[in-house]
């Protein structure tokens, strides 16, 4: 299921920016730590250069000098994109990780 998420963030996409996402596809993003953000109402164009500041919620359009509020995540979905993906944030955060019975 990951497959469209993994192809975007191989395609060298650094953020997705919509209206909104399907709830799968939302959180395989974050889990392969592919940036994502919903904003409702724009009016980017093709070409405009966008910085996106997640803790504070932000979108910037730099072109037209327009922000737009988005749907904040949890500190932890953040904390994953961070860290470059669930992997590498569990990897990171050793007592999270589920180990083997022998």
């Amino acid at each position: 299921r990951e497959q469209a998420a993994l192809a975007i963030k191989a395609a060298g996409i650094s953020v997705v920016v919509a209206e909104s996402f399907a709830r799968i596809f939302y959180r395989n993003a974050i889990n392969i730590g592919l940036p994502i953000a919903e904003i409702q109402s724009h009016t980017i164009e093709n070409g405009d250069i966008l910085n996106v500041n997640f803790d504070e919620g932000v979108v910037t359009d730099e072109t037209t000098a327009t922000s737009y509020q988005t749907t904040l995540m949890p500190k932890v979905m953040i904390d994953i994109l961070n860290q470059g993906g669930l992997v590498n944030y569990l990897l990171k955060h050793g007592d999270y990780v589920i180990k083997r019975k022998s």
